[in-house]
């Protein structure tokens, strides 16, 4: 007896969780996209901050600078 209703009850909620993640997704398209566009964006920014504070640290190196001096700079 068990079986005879998980089954159509199952389908059922199969169905509905399916229609309601097409309406979802019909609504905005671009939300399953855009998380993972803001953790790329960000580690690009991540990736250009480093950057920019080697390069930073190469010029004090080339003025003159102590490692010691640098490392409290940063």
């Amino acid at each position: 007896m068990k079986a005879g209703f998980l089954k159509p009850f199952f389908i059922g909620f199969a169905c509905g969780m399916g229609v309601t993640l097409l309406s979802l997704f019909v609504h905005q398209p671009g939300s399953g996209v855009s998380p993972i566009d803001k953790i790329g964006e960000k580690r690009r920014i991540r990736r250009a901050k480093e950057e920019e504070k080697k390069v930073d640290r190469e010029l004090l190196r080339a003025a003159g600078f102590s490692d010691a001096e640098i490392e409290e700079a940063f």
